[in-house]
């Protein structure tokens, strides 16, 4: 599964930069690089060195020009990020010099890699377990500093550890299972049945307490849904645009300005909320307002937290009552919201309370920023409400999840036959296919197919 290809790319964002970065790994980076690199006229390269940085120039073989002015790092085998030979050229980040640089080195005998490829190799090579491999993936695509920190930890193997101490616990297990199989005859019991029962108990309790992380990291991850939701001209959209301090949703006092949803995600309190802006939910008087009406209608139900707007600055109206009956039917974590407390109040807060008696509204002026602070806060309390974050979290995406899952419902089973007296063969059965998952999840047992899926959604370069 290993290539012997050298492969190539630009590892840095295409466009204008200070910087780009062009990447070669495999047995050739080093005698390509020989052929493009010159040096300084002070600098003599060492090319049997490892870790080392050159300053010079790249040239075109076949012209003699140069093309660019550059720094070369040579990282020599195995302490690498691939355990492959690599080469970096530091050039400028403009697109024609690294694209220059790219064909040259294409031309030279390297090939263009793959989507995660350089990250593949390390798997592959051995440097990296797959859990390691996916955190990659979770630290580039990292939303706030607490999902970089999580996926920094799994990069480091604290998953991989945890997966590997329970793996070792039920290859000890299925040991004394296969040495009561191999002397059956002799009818004599290695384990207690009591003892077997207190071990898979304890598997069985440390899969769940990874999974209980599981539900953590996928907030931190992928973040939580809240959708403002409020009659036409309550503020939705300027307390849209204050919560992202710029000016993303059109903001103006003719009711219906907002047609469509609009999506932004922005950190609270370490959490990445995805701040979903809707139109109203009040009568339609055109095709168009019944398909806001509609989509609004639809972005509610995919909420995880509405955020219920009312106007303190007038009557509570037909369309506010329309609102609320639709978010009551939702039954979903709701948080009560008086906005424009800047202007004259007219609104009616004990009739509010009658209709929503355990909510405690938050009183804010969207345009002038008033009360962001104490919202921000009752937002990430809601989102709590739904998690218990720890020290201890770890980062476990959808894939990983379902490998702990399949092992637990292995070990369950083993319990459960265990209780029936079933034969020790089923027990030692449900322990190997436990003990698979696991390695599914590690990546010790997994097939092409698969592995090529999982780095498809690495960046071109990585």
């Amino acid at each position: 599964m290993i290539s012997e290809d050298t492969i190539v790319a630009i590892s840095t964002p295409i466009g204008s930069s200070g910087i780009g970065i062009v990447r070669m790994s495999g047995d050739k980076a080093f005698v390509i690089a020989r052929k493009i690199f010159s040096p300084s006229s002070r600098t003599k390269v060492s090319w049997a060195s490892s870790f080392k940085m050159y300053y010079g120039w790249i040239l075109d073989p076949e012209t003699k020009e140069p093309v660019d002015e550059v720094i070369l790092s040579l990282m020599r085998a195995p302490r690498t990020y691939t355990r492959e030979d690599v080469v970096e050229i530091n050039c400028h980040g403009g697109l024609v010099p690294l694209r220059k640089i790219l064909e040259i080195c294409l031309r030279e005998g390297a090939r263009l890699a793959e989507p995660g490829e350089f990250t593949k190799r390390a798997f592959l090579n051995g440097r990296i377990d797959l859990s390691q491999a996916e955190s990659v993936l979770e630290i580039v695509q990292a939303k706030t500093e607490k999902t970089l920190n999580l996926a920094i930890k799994s990069l480091r193997g604290e998953l991989s550890n945890h997966i590997l101490s329970i793996r070792e616990e039920m290859i000890d297990i299925l040991s004394i299972l296969e040495a009561e199989i191999d002397f059956a005859e002799e009818e004599i019991e290695i384990l207690p049945e009591k003892e077997k029962e207190k071990y898979l108990d304890n598997l069985i309790q440390k899969l769940e307490n990874l999974l209980d992380r599981a539900k953590t990291s996928q907030v931190y991850r992928e973040g939580i849904k809240a959708v403002i939701a409020g009659k036409t001209n309550v503020g939705k959209s300027s307390l849209l645009n204050t919560l992202l301090e710029r000016e993303r949703a059109i903001v103006s006092h003719i009711p219906g300005t907002t047609r469509d949803t609009i999506e932004e995600t922005i950190n609270i309190k370490g959490f990445p909320v995805c701040i979903i802006d809707t139109a109203g939910l009040g009568i339609a008087k055109n095709p168009l307002d019944e398909e806001g009406a509609k989509r609004t209608r639809n972005s509610l139900k995919m909420a995880d937290i509405i955020l219920l707007m009312v106007d303190g600055s007038s009557s509570l109206e037909k369309e506010d009552e329309k609102v609320f009956a639709t978010v009551k039917d939702l039954k979903k974590q709701t948080l009560l919201i008086i906005n424009k407390i800047d202007l004259p109040q007219r609104i009616n807060k004990n009739k509010l309370r009658e209709i929503f008696p355990h909510l405690h509204p938050v009183e804010i002026s969207a345009t002038q920023g008033s009360g962001l602070g104490r919202l921000k806060t009752e937002i990430a309390n809601l989102i709590l409400k739904k998690i218990t974050p720890t020290s201890e979290d770890l980062m476990i995406n959808m894939r990983q999840k379902n490998c702990l899952e399949k092992t637990k419902k292995c070990l369950i089973r083993a319990k459960e036959g265990l209780e029936n007296n079933l034969s020790v063969e089923f027990l030692a059965l449900e322990m190997r296919e436990g003990i698979e998952h696991l390695d599914e999840l590690t990546g010790r047992s997994l097939g092409e197919e698969v592995l090529n899926r999982i780095f498809s959604r690495f960046c071109i370069g990585k």
